[in-house]
């Protein structure tokens, strides 16, 4: 999906990612992340997102939870990391990470309540009152007050599946009066998902409903209980491009994660602020029936994964089609329907989740000065692996 855009803009990656796996310095089935690089991007980010007056938490999901770049961007100034589930929220906590958003794409759950409200977030997302009851508790037993945002959903709303949270317009007076019963918590601010789409046909990021269900409701908060909402959240495709929109439809909030890589949907399609940083690298494993097969493990069923690099007999890189992979099966290998000798460099760039998959994550600062050392190999959980 980005390879084409990776290749023009950050061809050191390339060749530094290229070295790296001939020297077998590391193993196929591996994300070489361009540290230098993700970090102009998110310096660019930042400087837009100050000029609007629009605050950040950074995504770390889509390039494994990785708490070293975590830090990076900590000293940055970015706001703290978006926690999307509790897991995540274990990783950065043992890390010292601060936590900016908590709880929004996945409820903290009970057994967790204590430890999370302990380390005091800077904002939690709840879908209901239950669980603003158990903040509630954890907060008062450690004599501070939670902030809180509610998740807001809409008829209008766009939801995906595995998704599907919030809560209505409809349903805030008697949410919120049981909220305001719970002294250990403060409503300060509104959350939904996604509120920014890029449209392929017009290769424009579009506003969604979800923006109007969100404004809907702060109104209707203020005016109906006197609650001045302080934050409004507005994720999805957060990048120097679309940080004047979050600012123009009312937001407060952003969280870029993918323009950190450079892997938003548009930069497929013009050269945006943000370059590619990072390369998926493999090698061909075995030849069966006429096809080459390649390791797997990094591969995410939205990733539009269509071509690849592989080396030549010559030791050049040459574009080969990826055949596709059907995603009710197991990556253990993939397939490139040209024939190809057996332990010839992989590379590609693809649209990932990183934290869901196998593969090592592997940290590599100098590139951009041409001078490549890694500085970790991480699993796709964010824990450093033994001996780096």
């Amino acid at each position: 999906m980005f390879l084409q855009t990776l290749i023009r803009r950050n061809q050191k990656l390339v060749r530094a990612a290229y070295k790296l796996h001939k020297d077998c310095r590391i193993l196929p089935d591996s994300y070489v992340i361009d540290v230098d690089m993700l970090l102009q991007n998110a310096r660019r980010i930042a400087d837009e997102a100050k000029r609007c007056g629009v605050r950040l938490y950074y995504m770390t999901k889509q390039i494994g939870r990785n708490p070293y770049i975590a830090q990076k961007l900590e000293a940055l100034g970015y706001d703290g990391c978006v926690a999307v589930d509790f897991k995540e929220a274990e990783t950065m906590m043992k890390y010292g990470v601060k936590l900016g958003h908590v709880g929004h794409l996945v409820q903290i759950p009970k057994a967790a309540v204590n430890d999370i409200v302990n380390y005091a977030p800077e904002a939690i997302t709840v879908y209901s009152a239950e669980k603003a009851k158990e903040i509630s508790d954890a907060a008062l037993q450690a004599h501070r007050i939670q902030n809180i945002m509610l998740r807001i959903v809409g008829k209008r709303s766009n939801i995906y599946a595995g998704q599907e949270a919030g809560c209505t317009v409809s349903e805030l007076e008697e949410l919120i009066k049981k909220i305001q019963t719970y002294k250990g918590v403060k409503l300060s601010g509104l959350t939904s998902f996604p509120c920014f789409l890029y449209d392929e046909q017009t290769q424009s990021v579009e506003r969604t409903k979800n923006i109007e269900d969100l404004t809907e409701a702060k109104t209707y908060i203020e005016s109906r209980f006197g609650i001045p909402i302080e934050q409004m959240n507005m994720p999805s495709v957060t990048s120097v491009r679309t940080v004047p929109l979050i600012k123009g439809s009312g937001g407060t909030h952003g969280e870029p994660g993918h323009a950190l890589t450079g892997t938003t949907p548009f930069n497929v399609h013009d050269d945006s602020a943000e370059i590619p940083a990072y390369v998926y690298v493999s090698e061909i494993s075995h030849t069966f029936k006429n096809k080459s097969y390649f390791y797997g493990g990094g591969f995410y069923p939205r990733g539009h994964f269509e071509h690849a690099l592989i080396e030549d007999g010559d030791g050049t890189l040459a574009l080969q089609s990826v055949s596709a992979f059907p995603a009710g099966n197991i990556d253990y290998y993939l397939e490139t329907p040209s024939q190809q000798s057996i332990g010839k460099t992989v590379l590609a760039c693809f649209r990932t989740q990183m934290f869901v998959t196998r593969s090592d994550i592997v940290l590599v600062e100098g590139i951009q000065s041409d001078a490549p050392s890694i500085i970790g190999v991480y699993t796709g959980q964010g824990i450093k692996k033994e001996g780096d």
